[in-house]
């Protein structure tokens, strides 16, 4: 694995590096397998981070850094969401939110998100796997989980995304039908305890 540390965006932008420095940074990532991903993090990155709508996190590329270069391996955003269980029936709804008060009435609930996950396509799986930039999601998570609770967690991504990533990391489809931009929405019930002091 490479040496890398997670940064969140927001102190990046408040402290040491100029905005016109992290843009540049961001014109370096690829990813190829996913544009959106590149054009997230050059159009949209920082504007998101100062709406204050969810929180994007940098994994840097420790090397490289000591050598002067600011250089991007991956990053992911996580965000609040209510999640519209309306078209879900009364099993489903006891599948996904298990003891939730109130559950069969409900149309919608709170849950966290992961807006964005990418890896840079000059690293590999090996230096920074899918499994480890997920971890460090649920790490992020946890601190928010600590104060104001909450276990679920939903995503959205392709077809081939769910069948090839996050179906053998515990996420279910959260209904059987794509969404209108032909994604599915994903969910996982975490104990968000277990990553606290990680």
């Amino acid at each position: 694995m490479i040496n890398y540390s997670v940064i969140p965006m927001g102190e990046i932008l408040n402290n040491d590096y100029s905005q016109k420095k992290i843009e540049e940074s961001f014109k370096k990532f690829s990813c190829q397998r996913e544009t959106d991903l590149e054009d997230f993090l050059m159009r949209k990155a920082i504007e998101y981070e100062k709406t204050n709508f969810g929180k994007t996190y940098l994994c840097i590329d420790e090397n490289a850094l000591s050598d002067g270069e600011f250089k991007i391996i991956a990053y992911f955003t996580i965000a609040q969401r209510a999640v519209d269980i309306s078209g879900l029936s009364n099993k489903r709804k006891r599948k996904v939110l298990g003891n939730y008060p109130g559950r069969d009435v409900l149309s919608s609930v709170p849950a966290y998100l992961i807006g964005q996950l990418g890896r840079c396509d000059e690293y590999s799986n090996e230096e920074l796997s899918g499994q480890q930039l997920l971890y460090e999601c649920y790490h992020a998570i946890s601190m928010a989980a600590k104060v104001i609770g909450g276990n679920l967690l939903v995503l959205e991504c392709r077809e081939h995304m769910f069948e090839k990533f996050y179906k053998d990391q515990g996420f279910h489809k959260l209904q059987d039908e794509l969404n209108d931009e032909g994604l599915y929405t994903l969910y996982k019930k975490i104990d968000f305890k277990e990553y606290w002091n990680t």
